[in-house]
Formats: C-alpha cells, structure tokens, sequence
C-alpha cells in the first residue's frame, strides 16, 4: 500500500475514531452486579428516628438527557438516557446515592438523617474526558464539616441554608470549594411510573473557588418519605487554569426516578 493510502486510511480511522470518542450509557445490569459484590447489607430499608427513613438499598434506574462540554478541541459527551443510581448504607445511620451519568461521569453523595432534617456529609465525583490518544480523568473526594442541611421538614418556602463543601484531589493536587445556599421552593409531586410522588422542591445555587471557579445550580425534588431524589435539574460552568489558557467546562441535565423499586 502507497503511504499516502497509508495516510488516507490512518486519517479516515482517526476521523471515526474521534467523531465516536466519548461516553456510553451507563450499564443499569453492570451497577446491579456491583452492588451485589460488594454490599453486605442484604438491601433492606434502614429505621432511623425522626422524620426520615434511609431508601431501600439497591440500584434504581433514572431517565434523562445532559450534556457536557469542554472549550477544548470542542469536546462533548452526553448522559443517559438510563441513568443507574446505586443506594446502599454507610456509617452512622448514613446512606450513599451513586450516580452514573455515563461510562465516564459518575458522582456519589453521603445522606444522614438528623431527626427532622436530612444532611449531607459529603461525596466523590469521577469523571473522564475522551481524547482518542489519550484519556484526561479526575476524582474529587467532597467533604461538607458541619454537614450541609438538604432538606428541613420544618422549612417554610423561600427559607435558605447556607452551604460549603471542600474538595481536594489527590492525583492533580487541586482543592476547590462549592459553597452558597439551598432554598426551599416548596412541596409538590413528581409523577414516577404512573404515580404521583410527594416531594420536596429545593434549589441549591453554588460558587466555586479555588483551582477551580465557576457556578452550579441544582434543583432537586426530595420524596417525602425517605429523601430520595426523584428529580435533578443541573446547570454547571466551570473554569479550571491550563498551560494553553483557561479551560471552560459546563453541564446541562436533567434526569427523573423511572421506578420506586431497586434492583439488587
């Protein structure tokens, strides 16, 4: 073969390589097997004193759609539409909720019920961005101390909390923390396969410092009974420094619970 067929074919596998770099659905089957490896618990509700109770353990399956980008070589890679969130138990009365939004982006957050108030203590966010050569991941270990409150049954709408988390990784020596506040929008119902799910509506709106500059915004609708999130909008902007400039990283999602039942 010439070299410049060698070229044309070395070229044209690139090209395809780069048009179909990115992520994939999350494996909902892939979570279930995990969380029957490594869960000791056996999947049961977990009694707790006071207004909340820890959700079933087990792998529940979301539906949505996202996007995220990358400023750099316009790199994109999208959520779903099956998104798994696996829920097992943690110490102290305490319970996980991990996300995967895709093969390459999962996040995870740590819940305690606090009598009349749901906390959160912190979390791990995971993600990996396709560059067909080589791949560009980070893990970000939050830590919320006091622990954040996320839900307040006694909460009037429009009442804040405030909010802050610190985050360190380890692997590219950054720290960065999310702090602002989380309003109660109010009571309402998200409907999941085929029912009406009581819920609470809240809306945390967060600025990032340190490595890392930005904004979020999440709006979450909590159910009632146990805490577990029903529904999340997300809106992110990013800014992270670079040899080559400033890189900007946004996200836009939304995703919504498909069943009350886990898997396990």
């Amino acid at each position: 073969m010439a070299l410049g067929a060698v070229l044309a074919v070395g070229g044209a596998l690139f090209a395809y390589a780069w048009s179909n770099r990115g992520a994939h659905e999350a494996s909902v089957d892939s979570a279930v097997e995990r969380f029957r490896a490594s869960t000791p618990y056996g999947g049961a509700v977990g009694a707790t004193s006071g207004a909340f109770r820890r959700p079933a353990f087990g792998v529940y399956s979301y539906e949505g759609s996202g996007t995220e980008k990358l400023s750099l070589l316009s790199t994109a890679q999208g959520w779903g539409p099956r998104i798994p969130a696996t829920v097992s138990a943690a110490a102290g009365g305490c319970w996980t909720s991990k996300v995967e939004y895709s093969t390459n982006h999962w996040q995870e957050w740590t819940y305690c019920p606090n009598g009349d108030v749901l906390e959160e203590a912190g979390g791990r966010s995971s993600q990996t961005f396709d560059f067909v050569a080589f791949e560009v991941g980070d893990l970000v270990v939050f830590t919320c101390s006091p622990r954040n409150e996320i839900v307040r049954v006694e909460a009037e709408p429009g009442d804040s909390f405030e909010q802050s988390c610190d985050g360190a990784s380890d692997e590219r020596g950054t720290h960065v923390t999310s702090a602002g506040t989380t309003t109660f929008v109010g009571t309402g119902t998200v409907r999941v396969d085929g029912d009406d799910v009581e819920a609470y509506h809240y809306r945390s709106e967060l600025t990032l410092s340190g490595d890392q500059t930005g904004t979020e915004q999440f709006d979450t609708w909590y159910a009632l009974r146990d805490g577990l999130p029903l529904m999340t909008t997300r809106e992110v902007r990013v800014s992270s420094a670079s040899p080559i400039g400033d890189v900007v990283y946004t996200e836009h999602g939304r995703f919504t619970l498909a069943s009350l039942e886990p898997r396990r």
